[in-house]
């Protein structure tokens, strides 16, 4: 299974501290450990040799989870279904 490091993955350290990816590349990975509000950076290989995937979703089901289109669509049908039941 491929280890890297993707926008939205959770991971923790060796001390069981959990961070949120919030940017990765080949070579960089940025993250913020839970809280603390500034982010970190290091590199990549680094990163995965000091912190243990927490959670696992392949990458189509972190795009497909964090689509705009469909989070803006369930809103507004929120929004409508609101109206029709005020009425």
């Amino acid at each position: 299974m491929d280890n890297t490091p993707y926008p939205g993955q959770r991971w923790k350290d060796n001390r069981g501290q959990g961070v949120t990816v919030t940017g990765a590349s080949v070579y960089r990975v940025k993250f913020v450990r839970d809280g603390y509000e500034f982010p970190c950076e290091m590199p990549t290989a680094r990163f995965c040799s000091e912190f243990t995937l927490v959670e696992t979703r392949t990458f189509t089901e972190w795009r497909d989870a964090a689509n705009p289109l469909e989070k803006t669509r369930k809103l507004r049908e929120m929004i409508a279904a609101r109206r029709e039941g005020s009425k």
